[in-house]
């Protein structure tokens, strides 16, 4: 989209937008971000998702891997619908280097809603990887679940998605109800045969509530 596209489609944004415009998003420059307080720099980062190219994509990466946490959440869904493959190096380097928790939620959240990016075998083995482990924060655990079921909805080879299923069914049976409910998700997305059984104990057994989403488990 363009930038009459976006006011066209979110009139509520017109006002913000316009006001970024004076302030020269049509000539922004790597880090025109920086410049901009919190309000203005969150909006600026959600609009480069709606028009962005490949320098903007880079922008994010460099806000996703800097100090402004506030804004790593809205930049990586923003990198999430502009990001192309030669930013899941950037990507993967965060994840792996990164030991906070906000910030490798965001990447992971990332990886899940790529939408311009091909490489999906390794983005599934990174997803799948995070998954399992059990070291990792729960709710990150729960972001790549999530992000399995999104992205096992493609054809993949059986070395991928045998590995995948199986963290998914191991999570049912998770402590946290937060890995429990997304494993829900993903199995049931995936129609997963061999899930059914606990899919079924659950249903009869677990009324835990995870707050911010629909029903129990």
């Amino acid at each position: 989209m363009n930038l009459q596209q976006v006011k066209n489609k979110f009139p509520e944004a017109v006002g913000a937008i316009k006001t970024l415009e004076s302030l020269g998003f049509a000539s922004r420059s790597g880090n025109w971000i920086d410049t901009l307080d919190f309000e203005k720099a969150q909006t600026a980062c959600w609009l480069i998702g709606q028009v962005g190219d490949d320098r903007d994509a880079d922008s994010l990466i460099r806000i996703l891997s800097g100090q402004r946490r506030e804004l790593w959440m809205q930049a990586a869904t923003s990198l999430s619908l502009i990001a192309t493959e030669q930013h899941l190096k950037s990507l993967l380097s965060i994840l792996s280097t990164s030991s906070d928790p906000t910030q490798r939620n965001s990447v992971v959240y990332a990886l899940s809603f790529l939408s311009n990016c091909e490489a999906t075998q390794e983005v599934i083995s990174t997803l799948t990887e995070v998954a399992a482990n059990k070291t990792e924060v729960p709710f990150i655990r729960a972001q790549a679940l999530e992000g399995i079921g999104n992205k096992l909805s493609q054809e993949l080879p059986k070395n991928l998605y045998q590995p995948a299923v199986s963290v998914i069914i191991q999570g049912l049976d998770d402590a946290d109800a937060e890995v429990r409910f997304w494993s829900c998700f993903a199995a049931g997305a995936l129609e997963i045969q061999e899930a059914l059984p606990k899919l079924k104990l659950l249903a009869q057994t677990d009324k835990t509530i995870v707050a911010g989403w629909w029903g129990g488990l």
